[in-house]
């Protein structure tokens, strides 16, 4: 009895001290704020030549949407320059953008390549989805009221217009990504972008009307990074 117990306490020994120490996981957090530092400009307003009696005869656009409190600034599109290869999370999961309010909601949809657009009128009246890549379109559809939504698969990453061209006035933006590390700011300005590997990236933030600001940051093995992106009234590009 004396020698079993002896040889599994060397045995247990030799197993605690021989096996490999797992590295954990590492994993980095960036989070910001991106802000307006100027005064907010005043909403666009325009004419409306069709379906007034529902849209209204006139439409204010809010290009720059600023937080009254802390300067934030919403809806911009905030991605870390990394390569990945990895399926996305929720691949399976159509990201939705819908005609409601002969508007676009939401105004700027963010997604990965491979997934799939699902478009939608919320509205009594029709509504085109044309969506373009540079000179390609990508789905042009008429949608009636109360009609089946349409899907519509992302194949290539970039920046896409998005507009109804029955209502002019209606206008938004699509950009699909090539990995999961993006984000869009929320009204304060706030962004969280997860899963980031460590070391050094660059950033891009990008606005509809102030452009595209890039910088470098880093990331560490763990813990999170925090910047601040800040833009002016002279990055505002001028109504077309």
């Amino acid at each position: 009895m004396t020698r079993r117990l002896t040889i599994f306490a060397l045995v247990s020994t030799f197993l605690t001290s021989s096996s490999p120490i797992l590295a954990e996981p590492t994993a980095g957090l960036l989070v910001g704020k991106v802000l307006y530092a100027d005064a907010t400009p005043p909403a666009e307003r325009l004419d409306v030549t069709r379906d007034a009696v529902f849209c209204g005869a006139q439409i204010h656009i809010q290009r720059v949407s600023v937080n009254s409190t802390n300067r934030g600034l919403e809806g911009a599109v905030v991605s870390v320059e990394i390569a990945s290869d990895s399926e996305p999370d929720d691949y399976r999961k159509s990201a939705v953008i819908t005609n409601r309010g002969c508007a676009f909601h939401p105004r700027v949809l963010l997604t990965r390549v491979g997934q799939s657009i699902e478009i939608r009128n919320d509205d009594p009246v029709m509504h085109n989805t044309h969506i373009t890549r540079e000179t390609q379109t990508m789905v042009n559809v008429a949608l009636v009221p109360q009609g089946r939504p349409i899907e519509k698969p992302v194949k290539k990453p970039g920046t896409y217009a998005v507009k109804c061209d029955a209502h002019k006035f209606m206008t938004a933006h699509l950009i699909a990504f090539p990995h999961a590390f993006f984000a869009v700011t929320d009204d304060s300005g706030v962004f969280r972008i997860s899963g980031l590997p460590p070391g050094d990236h660059w950033v891009t933030v990008w606005h509809e009307s102030l452009g595209a600001k890039r910088e470098r940051i880093t990331i560490p093995p763990r813990g999170e990074a925090v910047t601040t992106i800040e833009y002016t009234s002279h990055d505002l590009a001028p109504t077309k």
